[in-house]
């Protein structure tokens, strides 16, 4: 073979060789381009990137021991979205997250809610449902007093009560041949209902106890009803509706279908005429 045949085969030889070597650098570079772009979608699934996420946070001030159960029936939050690095560590989503926990400290609104925030609660104290404006005040009662073995806890009901009284003059004292009359007057409105009594034949006394979360402003006039009259719970329905009219009414009122405060009856509680 002459010497210009062998230079040709060289020369050849090194050509597809840079062809190959360049050829697979090319296959690797789109081969890690790829690995990228798997590693990018993945972690992107896996909460990575710089996308954004929906937190809730708080739309009202939340006190110490709210039940997680009143900020979610409640919806004491909004739905936000963040950037990733702007979210709490800890922070919740999701509504049920909250259920069967209570807030460790108060809550100010715009703050995110997280997990750190809330801690479970191991106590069956009706104390940690009440709001700052309500007591707990508890009836003991029997099935003649309303649909007291129909109430379910978080129900709302009205309190009326029914009294009987005797007439009096200016001086406070009864007014002479006056007669004992019985009226009737609602209480207090839209109580929640905090605790059922036990009304199975089984029951203990003490037992048979209903709790309700009675406005503050009503507090002394629901416990004097309750030892001075006989009271009744009559159950709402859910959400608004309209409130009984603030009047008393007697025999005369009620036989009259009165619907006003009857004059009748306040004349003869101050023995006017």
């Amino acid at each position: 073979m002459d010497e210009r045949r062998k230079d040709d085969i060289v020369h050849t030889r090194v050509f597809n060789s840079r062809i190959g070597t360049l050829g697979l650098a090319a296959l690797l570079a789109v081969a890690a381009a790829a690995i990228v772009l798997v590693y990018g979608s993945r972690s992107s699934d896996n909460g990575g990137g710089t996308g954004q996420v929906t937190v809730l946070v708080a739309n009202q001030e939340i006190a110490d021991f709210t039940p997680g159960n009143q900020i979610a029936d409640g919806q004491m939050f909004r739905s936000e979205k963040f950037d990733r690095d702007l979210v709490a560590d800890g922070a919740v989503s999701d509504p049920d997250q909250l259920k069967g926990l209570v807030a460790r400290d108060t809550i100010y609104p715009g703050e995110q809610l997280t997990a750190n925030q809330f801690q479970k609660s191991d106590t069956t104290s009706v104390a940690v449902k009440l709001d700052r404006d309500q007591r707990a005040v508890a009836f003991p009662v029997d099935e003649a007093q309303g649909m007291v073995d129909e109430l379910q806890v978080g129900d709302h009901v009205d309190v009326v009560g029914t009294f009987d009284v005797i007439p009096v003059g200016p001086t406070g004292l009864p007014v002479a041949g006056a007669q004992q009359i019985q009226v009737t007057r609602t209480i207090a409105q839209d109580v929640l209902v905090l605790q059922v009594p036990d009304t199975s034949s089984s029951a203990r006394s003490k037992d048979k106890v209903l709790t309700l979360a009675i406005p503050v402003d009503r507090v002394q006039h629901v416990i004097f009803a309750q030892e001075r009259a006989d009271v009744y719970f009559v159950l709402r329905p859910p959400g608004s509706s309209k409130e009984i009219p603030a009047v008393i009414d007697d025999v005369a009122s009620v036989l009259r279908g009165a619907t006003g405060t009857p004059r009748t009856v306040l004349s003869k509680l101050t023995g006017g005429r």
